[in-house]
């Protein structure tokens, strides 16, 4: 028994020894198979994290994209402008040593004026648009908002009849909007005779600030012999010869040559347009300038004497915002056909000019005087400049809406009314396009058939103040002359 008992102790302890050792032994491969194994499982871990991470983003992203999606398609309001298309004999050319006895011109308007009234909608709104033809020809219309055939084109008028169809805000800026004559066939003369406007879309994410309208266009007439000769009092038609080599006789701001420039010259005085209204800001303030060049053949190189520039075309990536293109820079091209939101802000006091910087063009009328003032005010805008802003309940602009604006105020409560023709059009000429909109739940807004491009006559005074670029002396809101 003795025996035995230590051959069961020796055993145990060999067994004992041999159980030590090999857990010694094999203690740093097990350690680091259970470090690795922490650490696959922990990279795991965080691949997961960072999958879901991505996931969840993706899906916040997707989200926003679809919020800002359900921002454009059909949470807009719906509003109504009523085009009517006429021939009429406008003035395209103040009296001047340039233009002895001034220019007059058979022209053809939307609405009676070159160019046609500025429409404004948000991003997401829907306007249904009527076309009255009152002319004595076939006209139409191509808006360049419009997202689509049913949506861009009206199709051909004729004379005595009308047609309604209906677009959405989809994307912000500024478009162009034009006659398309007869299916393309006579649209060089329709936009050349003056059958354009501007479609403002305001984005859901826009900044306050002090909008213009400007639209720079070339004439063509085949009474007009020349610089400082003029026509001798006759109205001049469409020079088919004249257009096809690009040989315009006036590049016109709003309609007419150097409407918005009093004179030229600081030393040698050059008056060219004895009631230029000017336009007006304050010191600092932010403007955006919505500038449309209806062409019809040649670009605008754009740019502010003494100013910077910052485009804002196109759109960002969520497409609730204009896009950047350029930032304080000094001139920006803008093609035939096009528009561009310029914003600047003018750091000082006195006369700056816009222009298009081909020295032809300015001679022709291309340029507006900008005046820098303490006392401009929030309605103080050469007529037919204004734009109706965001959140507004009309498509064009009112002196309460811009007043408003300035302030920083919510939408208004105004609405104008649709004509009783106009109210008829639209409820019977929607057949053919499928584009009719009841607005369910939404707020529609009409306005007045015979509107007329107007804003707010406030604050244009015309006293008997002078100003030169730098140096300002008198009552700025005044006659001023302007030298480069």
């Amino acid at each position: 028994m003795p025996i035995m008992n230590r051959s069961l102790v020796l055993t145990s302890l060999l067994v004992a020894s041999f159980l030590l050792v090999s857990s010694v032994a094999l203690a740093p491969y097990f350690s680091a198979n259970v470090v690795r194994a922490q650490q696959d499982q922990d990279q795991k871990q965080g691949q997961d994290q960072q999958q879901d991470q991505k996931q969840g983003q993706g899906q916040d992203q997707q989200q926003d994209q679809k919020q800002g999606q359900d921002q454009q398609q059909g949470q807009g309001k719906v509003k109504h402008v009523t085009l009517i298309a006429s021939e009429k004999e406008v003035e395209v050319a103040p009296d001047n040593a340039l233009h002895p006895g001034g220019i007059t011109y058979n022209a053809y308007t939307f609405n009676g004026t070159i160019p046609a009234p500025v429409i404004s909608i948000n991003q997401g709104d829907t306007l249904n648009i009527t076309l009255k033809n009152e002319g004595k020809t076939i006209h139409s219309l191509d808006f360049h908002a419009g997202y689509g055939p049913g949506k861009a084109l009206s199709g051909s008028v004729k004379p005595g009849e009308s047609k309604t169809w209906s677009l959405t805000g989809e994307f912000p800026g500024v478009f162009i909007y034009h006659c398309g004559a007869d299916g393309l066939n006579g649209i060089w003369e329709h936009i050349s005779n003056g059958m354009y406007g501007g479609i403002v879309v305001h984005p859901t994410n826009e900044e306050k600030a002090k909008e213009f309208y400007v639209v720079f266009s070339e004439l063509y007439n085949n009474a007009d012999k020349g610089p400082f000769v003029g026509t001798n009092g006759t109205a001049g038609s469409f020079d088919i010869g004249k257009f096809i080599s690009k040989n315009p006789d006036l590049v016109m701001t709003n309609g007419m040559a150097h409407k918005y420039v009093p004179a030229v010259g600081e030393v040698n005085k050059l008056e060219l347009n004895k009631n230029a209204e000017l336009f007006k800001v304050k010191p600092g303030e932010l403007t955006r300038w919505y500038i449309v060049n209806a062409g019809p053949n040649d670009g605008v190189s754009f740019h502010f004497i003494s100013g910077m520039i910052t485009v804002k075309d196109g759109t960002n990536q969520a497409n609730n915002g204009l896009g950047t293109q350029d930032i304080n820079d000094e001139t920006w091209w803008i093609p035939p056909a096009a528009g561009s939101v310029i914003e600047s802000t003018f750091p000082d006091p006195g006369v700056y000019v816009g222009v298009d910087h081909a020295m032809a063009d300015v001679v022709k009328g291309g340029a507006f005087a900008v005046v820098a003032m303490e006392n401009s005010t929030a309605t103080d805008y050469p007529t037919g400049t204004c734009v109706a802003p965001a959140g507004s309940e009309s498509v064009v602009c009112e002196e309460g809406a811009a007043t408003e604006a300035a302030a920083g105020g919510a939408d208004t409560e105004q609405a104008s009314s649709a004509s009783e023709d106009g109210a008829n059009d639209n409820g019977n000429n929607n057949n053919g396009n499928g584009n009719g909109n009841d607005g369910d739940g939404q707020t529609e807004v009409t306005q007045n058939a015979t509107m007329l491009n107007t804003s707010a006559s406030s604050g244009n005074a015309t006293g008997n103040g002078s100003a030169t670029t730098g140096n300002m002396t008198g009552n700025m809101g005044g006659n001023s002359t302007m030298g480069n």
